[in-house]
């Protein structure tokens, strides 16, 4: 896939550098109470795009791979860590979306009420995971840059 001659995947990469770790610094702050009003929706919005982002990323980089030929050790390296983040996106993203639709919050809006939590069972548990997660794919997406810029730069 290329676009104007230039292959995909070094745009797509951009995105993904960009909005996982933003998708992961919201998903920590909606998991403090006192934040969760205000990075709700940003969190759930560029979560998802990461997400996107991140598999799209993963299909013009194997589109790459065999157009190009590319079969060295390093970028067989960034591969192993590309799949291992979209995969670890793909559960943070999962996270996510059922913390948004579980864990109370605190409408500030004129009018609003607090909402209570809809399943309390998985309002503690979440609290611990989506932080965790969001760790992960942070890590993740280091490593995964990192080995790519070693494919690319690397003689």
């Amino acid at each position: 896939m290329e676009l104007n001659g230039v292959p995909l995947h070094p745009l797509v990469v951009h995105a993904v550098v960009v909005f996982v770790p933003l998708a992961a610094l919201l998903g920590i702050a909606m998991s403090v109470p006192k934040w969760r009003w205000l990075a709700r929706w940003p969190a759930l919005v560029v979560t998802v795009g990461a997400t996107v982002a991140t598999y799209v990323a993963t299909l013009t980089g194997e589109d790459l791979e065999k157009g190009r030929g590319l079969e060295s050790p390093l970028v067989k390296t960034h591969e192993e860590w590309g799949e291992r983040l979209m995969i670890s996106m793909w559960i943070f993203g999962a996270l996510v979306v059922v913390a948004f639709a579980v864990w109370p919050h605190v409408t500030r809006l004129a009018g609003g009420k607090d909402r209570t939590a809809k399943l309390a069972a998985l309002e503690k548990p979440l609290m611990v995971l989506v932080p965790l997660a969001a760790i992960a794919v942070l890590v993740l997406v280091f490593l995964t840059g990192d080995a790519g810029a070693r494919a690319v730069w690397k003689n």
